[in-house]
């Protein structure tokens, strides 16, 4: 895939959630019923995938070539799992450092999906969205841009691309990081699949997390809010970025063992070698779509402050 066309892709993903996000609201004012999570959940994903297969499909490239799902070893498949919950600490210092700025998403709607029983959510949340987002940024974006030759710039593009399509500004910070890590693991194996497996672990386990502490749940959703700039908010806040330093390098050495057992050390460790940069991977369509994804986070986050104020 010619990362042009990638980049067109991107516009009308972003053009389509904006569509979607607006025909929802006239569909929730008109009729005075929400749409359930669960279906907005799939809707929201299809809009996303649609124009990324529609992409491959126009160019007649093999979704196999797009998207590589080479079988990893057995040894690479556990340490996957030993790699996210080592990343645990990382994504919630992101989280909470976002949380200076701009409100908890999740916490916000946890009581649609806790309204849900648990196993429709791992499937919404800790399956289905995985497939969709690893097929499209660590396989349809990530791998047409690595075809310039640009291995930092593409892991880099692709993951803010991954954080900026949730369209708000505090699933943004922790997605484009998690976008990062998840990246390093389809370079460690040459396959998707690692990352398919690792963010669909990460989901389930927010998932099961939240029903397991549903009574706390409710606490969080009440304050959802920004985090108050207090001495003892930033003293937790340093204390998760002591944590996350350490338990990110220790993901970062799993990740180089897994690339040796899959025969890729050399090039996994090679990676920050690589001295392209990323200014031709940048058209005319991928900022105009960064730009409209950016504005509507900012109107978002201006709406929301107009109604809590």
């Amino acid at each position: 895939m010619d990362y042009r066309r990638a980049n067109r892709a991107f516009l009308y993903m972003v053009l389509s959630t904006i569509l979607y996000v607006l025909l929802y609201a006239a569909y929730v004012y008109r009729s005075g019923n929400d749409i359930p999570i669960v279906l907005n959940n799939f809707i929201s994903e299809m809009v996303v995938l649609m124009p990324a297969l529609a992409m491959i499909m126009f160019c007649g490239d093999r979704i196999s070539v797009v998207v590589p799902l080479r079988s990893i070893k057995a040894g690479s498949f556990f340490l996957t799992f030993l790699y996210v919950i080592l990343l645990f600490p990382l994504v919630t210092f992101v989280n909470s450092l976002s949380m200076l700025f701009v409100d908890n998403t999740i916490a916000g709607i946890s009581d649609q999906i806790l309204s849900f029983p648990m196993w429709q959510m791992l499937l919404s949340i800790g399956l289905f969205g995985p497939f969709v987002e690893e097929f499209v940024f660590r396989g349809f974006f990530l791998q047409s841009y690595q075809r310039t030759g640009r291995i930092v710039a593409s892991i880099l593009l692709s993951s803010v691309l991954f954080g900026l399509i949730h369209m708000n500004f505090n699933q943004f910070a922790y997605a484009a990081v998690m976008g990062i890590m998840l990246s390093l693991l389809v370079e460690a194996t040459g396959s998707v699949l690692t990352s398919f497996i690792a963010h669909a672990f990460f989901n389930s386990l927010e998932v099961v997390m939240m029903y397991a502490t549903s009574d706390l749940m409710d606490d969080a959703a009440e304050y959802a809010g920004v985090l108050d700039k207090s001495a003892a908010t930033f003293l937790m806040l340093g204390i998760y970025m002591v944590l996350a330093a350490i338990f990110t390098s220790i993901a970062v050495c799993v990740a180089i063992k897994i690339s040796s057992i899959e025969g890729r050390s050399a090039f996994f460790t090679g990676i920050l070698k690589n001295k392209k940069t990323w200014p031709k991977l940048v058209t005319i369509p991928l900022i105009i779509g960064i730009v409209l994804s950016i504005a509507y986070m900012i109107e978002v986050e201006f709406i929301s402050s107009m109604i809590a104020g």
